[in-house]
């Protein structure tokens, strides 16, 4: 193995996965609820609609008619 392969993974070794972090920030929740929560948080990550779920953030046009 080169002396730079070395390095590299000397230096990479250290860093976790996003998937690795994600899983122990689950494995920290205390209850069900906190379980939801977290999971809801990394899923909806980066999204400008954090808080609402994809298909509440973006309605179909006809799932509200005019009221008159």
């Amino acid at each position: 193995m080169s002396t730079f392969t070395k390095f590299l993974q000397k230096i990479f070794s250290g860093l976790e996965s996003q998937e690795q972090l994600d899983e122990e920030y689950l494995s920290r929740s205390v209850d069900v609820c906190d379980l939801e929560r977290r999971i809801h948080e990394l899923e909806y990550r980066g999204n400008e609609h954090e808080s609402l779920p994809l298909h509440a953030a973006f309605p179909g046009l006809n799932s509200r008619k005019a009221l008159w």
